[in-house]
């Protein structure tokens, strides 16, 4: 054998030894990769125990406590828990009836890691309205079954059983849908779904355009990681084992479908669903109704503590349109 042979055999032997470090590396990376991707849906979308604790004190500024205090004076003197069956799981919520009869009901929706629990001071409010209300647990959080966190997508469906559920108890019934954070996406991303006439309008508060732009965005804030490839594939992961992806839950796109009145409500200096979002939901709005209120210098959710009168005051200003 010449030396060039053997110098060819050895190129070869350290080529094919390359090629394998080269494999592992990249086999090692793609691991890596996914392993972070699943870490990231597992933060989002899979339930944990955030989503059951006991919110009724939790975070709640002072100027909300005593609406707080009137409904748990109320819910023991009249108010019962009441449960439905969608999509093969059990849903819970809280039923308060208006102190005097009536059909006007309020379907109160929570936000992200939350549960009916840290939504009593809202039920008060509309209480104090004199609605009837209905306060959910979305899925996968409180009493509610299921493993993952809907964004909104996968709770609209359930709140529209909801709504069947209350005409079922009072073909009369007038409804409003209200939901603050993930639960003001819900609303929004029912608007464009054919309801029932019973629902006379909607109100959200803080809700995002999209689950794609709302996850991108707190993937850039908190991890510094990118739309491309990155959210894309944790969509992927969350529409094989949520059933949806999020690309397809658009708040946007269903708002552009409305045909109800509807009133957009946003802190003006939230970071954590960017207040440009409300902008955009209004002007995808064709409804000459809708509404727009900004909550002057209020973070995420926080128009109702900051603004406890004026924010009561817009949401009873609005459904006096609609409701007598």
């Amino acid at each position: 054998m010449t030396n060039f042979q053997e110098q060819k055999i050895r190129r070869k032997g350290i080529l094919k030894k390359m090629l394998r470090w080269l494999i592992r590396i990249v086999v090692f990376i793609l691991v890596v990769y996914l392993a972070a991707c699943a870490y990231f849906f597992s933060v989002a979308e899979l339930r944990n125990s955030e989503n059951d604790k006991n919110y009724t004190y939790t975070g709640v500024p002072a100027s909300l406590k005593p609406y707080v205090k009137d409904f748990q004076k109320r819910y023991q003197a009249s108010g019962e828990r009441v449960t439905i069956k969608n999509d093969g799981l059990k849903l819970d919520a809280y039923y308060l009836p208006a102190g005097k009869a009536t059909n006007k009901t309020v379907i109160i929706i929570h936000g992200f890691r939350r549960n009916k629990t840290g939504m009593k001071a809202y039920t008060d409010m509309f209480a104090n309205l004199g609605y009837n209300t209905l306060t959910v647990d979305n899925r996968g959080h409180g009493k509610s079954q299921g493993h993952y966190v809907g964004f909104g997508w996968l709770d609209k469906g359930d709140v529209e059983a909801w709504i069947r559920y209350l005409i079922s108890k009072n073909k009369n019934v007038e409804i409003v849908p209200f939901g603050i954070s993930m639960g003001g996406a819900t609303v929004a991303m029912m608007s464009g779904d054919s309801l029932p006439s019973n629902v006379k309008a909607l109100i959200e508060d803080s809700g995002y355009t999209s689950v794609e732009a709302e996850i991108t965005y707190e993937a850039k804030a908190m991890y510094n990681l990118p739309q491309k490839p990155f959210v894309s594939t944790v969509s992927l992961i969350s529409k094989l084992f949520a059933g949806y992806s999020y690309t397809e839950a658009s708040s946007i796109k269903q708002v552009e479908k409305n045909t109800r009145p509807m009133l957009f409500m946003h802190g003006g200096a939230d970071s954590y669903v960017p207040t440009k979002m409300v902008y955009q939901l209004y002007n995808a709005d064709k409804d000459p109704e809708k509404q727009l209120w900004i909550a002057p210098n209020s973070g995420h959710v926080q128009g109702f503590g900051d603004h406890p009168s004026a924010y009561t005051a817009q949401i009873k200003k609005f459904l006096n349109l609609y409701f007598r």
